[in-house]
């Protein structure tokens, strides 16, 4: 889960670092733009074009206003009115080329859509909501679920690798290396040198944890390895928000499905860990808490 957690964040910087160099061009050359001629002044209303001209229509444009603000036309202006000039025809430059250009224009228009960052510090920040926000929100709710979801489908494969390759080294363990259980049919009690831990392998191959002198089924067909779409925070963090605002109004603060009933057939001694719910810690470092599920084949 720590991989999750960590590609998680790496998606929400990456997202937030989404801008290009281009579009911070954009930016600046938006602000200029708008210090000259005013606040709602546009690239197109600059040319006075609608956003649907063509290129042909944008190139004409340019030229038209190009020759209209040349600095050529100051003549013998001072140094301070040339200077303006030519900043101004060279954003003048810029904008032509942003318009003309397809995917600059896409994105200039995009940014007119959805509102542009304004600059504070050292950076561009949206200094208030925009229209694009609650989807961009949206979108990276929905990525991080899915992330979530594979990452709990990894780490639920990996258990259930774990606890088979657990079983198969204690039944080598207890069979001396074969994989025919003995003759005569009985149990084999061993012990963990790691942690302590006591197991029995009964003759059909089954797994058992010793726990406080009773016994708890191992078995690999308990881990979940196709966990729900439920189970990830596309719909546990709805309901956990549900539970502590409005849920918690309401008086019903838990919108999750009720517990699996214990089966009858289940051996005392699961149906206790199962009440119990206590912590165990297997060999191979899997925690368990009692034994979900449990059924003793025969």
């Amino acid at each position: 889960m720590k991989l999750f957690y960590t590609v998680s964040w790496l998606v929400l910087v990456s997202f937030c670092l989404a801008w290009t160099k281009e579009d911070y061009e954009i930016f600046g050359l938006n602000d200029k733009v708008t210090h000259d001629l005013g606040e709602g002044s546009t690239f197109y209303s600059w040319l006075d074009l609608d956003r649907s001209a063509t290129v042909q229509e944008i190139s004409k444009a340019y030229r038209r206003k190009s020759r209209q603000l040349h600095p050529d036309k100051v003549g013998g202006s001072s140094k301070s009115a040339r200077k303006t000039a030519e900043e101004r025809f060279q954003r003048l430059s810029l904008v032509g080329n942003i318009l003309r250009d397809q995917s600059l224009k896409r994105r200039y228009d995009y940014f007119l859509d959805k509102g542009f960052p304004k600059w504070k510090g050292t950076g561009y920040y949206y200094s208030k909501f925009r229209p694009g926000l609650v989807l961009t929100v949206f979108m990276l709710y929905i990525l991080v679920g899915v992330l979530q979801w594979v990452a709990l489908k990894i780490s639920r494969s990996q258990d259930y690798k774990r606890i088979v390759n657990l079983k198969t080294d204690l039944k080598n363990l207890a069979w001396g290396g074969s994989a025919v259980p003995p003759a005569d049919g009985s149990d084999r009690k061993i012990q963990n040198d790691a942690n302590g831990k006591e197991f029995i392998v009964s003759a059909l191959g089954e797994i058992f944890l010793v726990h406080d002198g009773e016994r708890i089924l191992i078995d690999e067909n308990d881990v979940n390895v196709n966990p729900s779409i439920k189970e990830s925070v596309l719909v546990t963090l709805p309901v956990y928000l549900w539970n502590i605002s409005l849920g918690k109004v309401l008086g019903i603060i838990d919108l999750s499905p009720p517990p699996k009933p214990v089966s009858e057939s289940e051996p005392q001694e699961i149906k206790k860990k199962k009440k119990k719910g206590e912590r165990i810690e297997l060999p191979n470092g899997k925690v368990v808490y009692g034994r979900p599920n449990a059924r003793k084949r025969k």
